[in-house]
């Protein structure tokens, strides 16, 4: 379960987010908003890469104070540091998880990426890329629950099919932001239940409000 409760985000005297509360308990959430409009930032926050106000707990534990939560995962390309290239990368992951490798590379060939990346830093790749190597981190895992950001942003039209396929079959409880609508309808066709979210200066907005 993902629970955010009175959640702001302020960097300085800015407000990028405010009272945001959002539960989730075996649905996935679409977050429509335009770039800059705080979407990223909230994932960032319940990943733990940034400070907030207010409560983000993943299956009862506050992200603020847990040192690891083995059962989240995020395509957040900032998290995938942590190796000196993307198969370290999966390793460790792996390790720390109890993973199988064989499900990272699987992923990789039906979203048809040249083996040969993933021998680089994510830094070093082409946005497409990074975007769908990404995706294969987040995913090879089965976490129980995930954010995604603009899962079809800089993938090309041939492999968008199948970047989907891979969130419906994948994502089953979680956060997917986007500032493509028709990311939706790609979406609907799901077992899961998709509900929908707009954020509004600031705010989140049930609804399509884009």
């Amino acid at each position: 379960m993902l629970e955010i409760k009175d959640l702001s985000i302020n960097f300085e005297d800015f407000t990028i987010l405010k009272n945001i509360n959002l539960k989730l308990e075996n649905q996935v959430c679409v977050i429509l908003g335009p770039n800059g409009s705080g979407k990223t930032t909230l994932l960032r926050a319940i990943s733990g890469i940034i400070p907030y106000k207010g409560s983000i707990k993943i299956n009862g534990k506050e992200v603020r104070s847990a040192k690891r939560i083995l059962e989240y995962s995020t395509n957040l390309q900032e998290v995938y540091t942590i190796g000196n290239s993307a198969w370290d990368t999966a390793k460790i992951i792996a390790e720390i998880k109890g993973g199988d490798l064989k499900e990272f590379t699987n992923i990789l060939s039906y979203l048809d990426v040249d083996r040969k990346v993933i021998h680089k830093p994510i830094y070093k790749m082409s946005t497409g890329q990074r975007s769908l190597v990404s995706l294969a981190l987040a995913l090879f895992m089965k976490p129980q629950i995930v954010t995604i950001d603009e899962p079809i942003e800089n993938v090309d039209v041939n492999r968008r099919d199948r970047v989907i396929s891979l969130l419906r079959e994948r994502v089953n409880e979680g956060l997917i932001v986007t500032h493509q609508k028709e990311l939706i309808k790609m979406l609907e066709n799901n077992k899961k239940e998709v509900i929908i979210y707009t954020i509004v200066n600031g705010e989140l907005v049930e609804g399509d409000k884009m």
